[in-house]
């Protein structure tokens, strides 16, 4: 069985004991169509930090000490300029007095406002690396680069691919399985679906491995694929199946939950928030009590909304919010004004 205890060495490898790696599962009030012998529940990965979205903190539960056991001190981030990965670990990183650099894909404008905005105010303006189009396609060889020069410099440095790619992150992002076995004995309840998103992949693959280590394998687990494509999702998987093997020195167990990939239901381009994202914003407010951001969390509530009413569930069903209010940040406006953003 798998355990999200922070004292228990998860594959050998520590988990951070300053970060928290309990949250609530709670019956959802309104919004998704529940019933008697399908009840919804909501599990708030939100809940986890008042500042870093759910799925990325428990990235960061084996990260940041794989960081501090590795001796580094300066770290190269990787990602768009609106990165809630970028912005969040930058966060934690400058708490922990680490050097930071970020190598950003340059934004559509220069606009100063949400992630970049909060990401401005907390590094120098020489930190942040705006790369266009060419220089983004080779931006792992431009982090190497850095890596190599502050090496030379006696710094000991370390480039993370976007989204926090690494094998560094499975303990943590395993930790979601035990805590859900943890929900279902407090709630006396076995989940017959559970619906979680996808931006890089990594959290959604780390529930699948958790589960299918823990053997929990009679249920179905539906990914909204905000960002990416199944292609790459799948190729991702083997990566990180490959990766955990390697870690705990073992083939998998055969058996998975079954997997279903979903495209959002509206705005399915990436970055993408409508009208009806805007609309379906303000109805999960009214309805729920959950503020929720419009590019991950709203989507993935809408796209979910429609799979149940053209399927009814017949059992009970988990919805994992994985993001932040402070998602919400930079959407003020079209979110007043109902006017979309491409």
């Amino acid at each position: 069985m798998i355990t999200p205890d922070p004292n228990y060495h998860m594959l050998g490898r520590p988990l951070d004991p300053e970060l928290g790696w309990q949250s609530r599962c709670h019956p959802l009030a309104g919004y998704l169509p529940a019933s008697g012998t399908a009840p919804v529940y909501v599990k708030r990965e939100d809940e986890l930090s008042a500042n870093v979205s759910g799925s990325k903190h428990r990235k960061y539960l084996s990260l940041l000490p794989d960081l501090e056991h590795s001796g580094i001190r300066h770290v190269i981030l990787t990602g768009s300029a609106h990165s809630n990965n970028v912005l969040d670990l930058a966060r934690l990183l400058k708490q922990r007095g680490y050097g930071i650099s970020a190598l950003l894909k340059a934004p559509g404008n220069g606009f100063l406002r949400g992630n970049f905005l909060l990401l401005n105010m907390l590094l120098e303006p020489d930190s942040i690396h705006l790369l266009n189009l060419d220089q983004w396609n080779r931006v792992e060889t431009i982090g190497t680069r850095m890596v190599d020069t502050l090496q030379q410099q006696g710094v000991a440095a370390r480039s993370l691919p976007e989204g926090g790619y690494s094998p560094a992150v499975l303990p943590g992002i395993l930790t979601l399985t035990g805590d859900l076995q943890r929900n279902m004995a407090q709630l006396k309840t076995r989940f017959q679906d559970i619906w979680t998103d996808s931006g890089s992949g990594v959290s959604a693959i780390g529930l699948l491995l958790g589960l299918r280590l823990a053997g929990i394998t009679d249920c179905t687990v539906h990914v909204t694929l905000i960002a990416g494509d199944e292609t790459e999702f799948r190729q991702r998987y083997q990566q990180l199946e490959r990766w955990l093997e390697q870690l705990t020195g073992t083939p998998l167990p055969a058996g998975s939950p079954r997997l279903r990939l979903l495209k959002p239901a509206s705005a399915a381009s990436y970055g993408s928030v409508n009208r009806t994202i805007l609309d379906q914003s303000w109805l999960i407010a009214r309805e729920t009590g959950l503020l929720m951001d419009p590019v991950y969390s709203v989507k993935h509530f809408y796209t979910v909304k429609r799979q149940m009413e053209a399927e009814p569930p017949q059992g009970p069903q988990l919805v994992l919010y994985n993001g932040s209010t402070l998602g919400l940040c930079g959407f003020q406006e079209a979110l007043a004004s109902r006017r979309g953003v491409v």
